[in-house]
């Protein structure tokens, strides 16, 4: 019985696993939709203005006040995968 107890708790896992948010999929969902508005630069002119400036553009995020409002784990996620790139 244990076994089985353990064998659906790591199938569920694993499902919901599969869709979790990745980075990418954080920066679409809550930057993107303002940056290809008119609220806020759009994502080509942000890629052109930190083209080759990573540093820079982290920076910028750090300040941007919607993704400030985003819990921390996904701002983190985001930095992290800005910064890989």
């Amino acid at each position: 019985m244990r076994n089985l107890a353990l064998t659906l708790g790591l199938l569920v896992t694993v499902s919901f696993g599969a869709f979790a948010m990745t980075p990418q999929k954080i920066f679409e969902m809550h930057c993107m939709q303002c940056h290809n508005g008119k609220r806020a630069p759009s994502a080509k002119e942000l890629h052109t203005k930190f083209a080759g400036k990573k540093l820079e553009l982290v920076k910028a995020l750090y300040h941007c006040k919607p993704a400030m409002a985003l819990p921390a784990s996904e701002r983190a996620a985001i930095i992290n995968w800005l910064s890989s790139k």
